[in-house]
């Protein structure tokens, strides 16, 4: 398969509507939570950096918003631990990010579903 710019764990992967795979943020190596994503496109084995996190991070959980590449990155932990209530939109046609909803309280290795009428349900 497809080799990644780094090492990583901790990471989330949303598989897209064309049949690539995002993956998000992580811990590398060295320990330090990622900002960066990056799509595998499995059918070709390549691999290209996908829309940069404004918040590295890490025990994230991530769900596709839209056919059009639009994705939630939810919660997880930064570089020094810290729980995160913060959420991000990757934009992965546009290669853009942007901030989401607070979340009411911070949450790490939850997992979200999306539901209908556009909710997003988070659990954990």
């Amino acid at each position: 398969g497809p080799e990644m710019s780094c090492p990583r764990f901790y990471c989330s992967a949303v598989m897209l509507h064309d049949g690539k795979v995002l993956i998000i943020g992580g811990k590398n190596s060295t320990a330090n939570s990622l900002s960066t994503t990056e799509i595998l496109d499995l059918a070709s084995g390549a691999s290209s950096p996908g829309p940069e996190l404004d918040v590295a991070r890490r025990a994230t959980s991530a769900t596709l918003l839209s056919e059009d590449g639009q994705v939630l990155v939810i919660g997880g932990r930064e570089i020094n631990g810290t729980y995160l209530s913060s959420t991000e939109v990757l934009d992965v046609t546009r290669n853009a990010t942007s901030a989401g909803p607070e979340l009411g309280i911070p949450r790490s290795h939850c997992t979200a579903v999306k539901l209908f009428e556009d909710r997003i349900l988070v659990i954990g």
